[in-house]
């Protein structure tokens, strides 16, 4: 007994000896797993696949756009939208009056039946598992259309908060142009400065004409607007290129202004399907030839463990 060979020639002549034996175990196997994985004890499941990229998707850290639209895909929002469009409590028979842990019930059954993914390509897969063909690929579709409005929704608030923020600031803004403009208005009156470069060229010109006529009027209004320049013309040319600056940042503010109000309101799609759902017409759960062939090889192993066990026994009896 202690030759390899003659051990396999043991277990060839074991086999043989209870072949019969074995053959009915395995036949049995093989009907009842037959039976056991048919319809009647397990419901076919059907699977329909979607294979989205993302698109116009705006950052929100660091993250890639095909994270951010598997966050956005797997969140308990559009979890509980779908639940509550296909009526999964009833879909999925559970029964929401007695069993009170009927949420978490009906969570890790959809958490089972649909699966979101990333792909190696840095696309999304959503893979979607039902007894009904035709609803496996309205899920898979229904996903993809609240995944655009929750996308849509979550870009729009961010929008608004900047619209909110570049129209308190164009405000200020505006409010400091017009007090600038209003100073300003009231020095170019009172000392008659529109153009101080300009003027004071003029001014320097008439009052060195007119410095041979030294009581003359052209002498006399060119001494005082040269006086008034000297006095004011600093403040009024200070005031208009600060007056410049903030028009220039009051522009800029009103183009994030109007931008931002136009992604409150545009309508856009944020995936781009590539493989839409398909209703199946070949079912994908259970794999009954697997079932089979598993159930059919356990048990027969399983009988010939229990045989050598017996035949252990036997010839360690006979030996004593």
């Amino acid at each position: 007994m202690n030759n390899p060979f003659f051990n396999s020639i043991e277990l060839i002549n074991l086999l043989a000896r209870w072949k019969k034996q074995l053959m009915i175990v395995g036949l049995a196997s093989l009907v009842l797993s037959a039976v056991f994985s048919s319809p009647f004890f397990i419901k076919p499941k059907f699977k329909s696949t979607a294979i989205v990229y993302p698109s116009n998707l705006i950052a929100y850290s660091t993250e890639s756009a095909t994270e951010q639209m598997l966050q956005i895909t797997q969140s308990t929002d559009i979890r509980d939208k779908i639940i509550h469009a296909f009526n999964l409590y009833d879909h999925y028979e559970i029964d929401t009056t007695s069993d009170m842990s009927f949420r978490t019930n009906v969570f890790r059954t959809y958490d089972e039946n649909v699966i979101i993914k990333k792909t190696e390509y840095e696309s999304m897969e959503i893979t979607v598992y039902d007894t009904d063909p035709i609803k496996a690929a309205q899920m898979a579709d229904s996903i993809i259309v609240f995944f655009n409005i929750k996308a849509r929704e979550l870009q729009s608030e961010k929008s608004k908060e900047v619209v909110i923020i570049s129209k308190n600031q164009m405000d200020a803004k505006k409010a400091e142009m017009d007090s600038m403009e209003n100073a300003l208005h009231n020095l170019q009156m009172k000392y008659n400065i529109l153009d101080f470069k300009t003027q004071s060229k003029e001014a320097s010109r008439a009052y060195l004409r007119s410095l041979n006529q030294p009581n003359s009027k052209a002498n006399i209004e060119s001494k005082a607007q040269l006086e008034a320049l000297k006095d004011k013309g600093s403040e009024v040319n200070a005031y208009n290129e600060h007056l410049w600056r903030t028009r220039g940042t009051y522009n800029e503010l009103k183009i994030v202004y109007e931008n931002a109000l136009r992604d409150v309101t545009k309508k856009l799609t944020y995936a781009n399907v590539v493989t839409p759902p398909q209703p199946s017409d070949k079912k994908a759960y259970p794999i009954r030839w697997l079932i089979v062939l598993i159930s059919v090889g356990s048990s027969l192993l399983m009988a010939f463990i229990i045989i050598l066990i017996f035949y252990t026994k036997n010839e360690t009896n006979k030996v004593a």
